[in-house]
C-alpha cells in the first residue's frame, strides 16, 4: 500500500512535471530550428550563394514559465475551472 502524497509533495511533483514538459518542448524547437538552418546552409553550398545566419534559439523557459504550467496542470488535475488573470497597472496622476 502506498502512503498519499501531502500537498507539498503534490505541487513539488507538479514543478517537475511542468518543467520536464516545458524542457523537452524547448529541446524539440531548438531541434527544428537546427535541422532547418542546416539544410538551409547545405542548399545555400550547393547554390555557390553564402550561409543564411543562425536564427537564434527560443528563451529557455524560466520559473515563472514553469509556475504558470504547473498552475495549468495543477487545474485539470483539480478539475477547477481556469482564473482570470489579474493585471496590476499603477495609476498615473494627471
Amino acid at each position: 500500500m502506498t502512503t498519499p502524497m501531502s500537498p507539498f509533495q503534490i505541487r513539488l511533483e507538479l514543478l517537475k512535471m511542468a518543467k520536464d514538459l516545458l524542457m523537452n518542448d524547448h529541446q524539440d524547437k531548438k531541434n527544428i530550428i537546427d535541422a532547418t538552418w542546416n539544410s538551409q546552409v547545405e542548399t545555400a553550398k550547393i547554390n555557390g550563394v553564402s550561409s543564411p545566419e543562425h536564427p537564434g534559439y527560443p528563451q529557455i523557459p524560466n520559473e515563472e514559465d514553469i509556475v504558470k504550467k504547473a498552475e495549468a496542470l495543477n487545474q485539470f488535475v483539480s478539475q477547477t475551472p481556469p482564473q482570470p488573470e489579474v493585471k496590476i497597472t499603477k495609476k498615473h496622476n494627471s
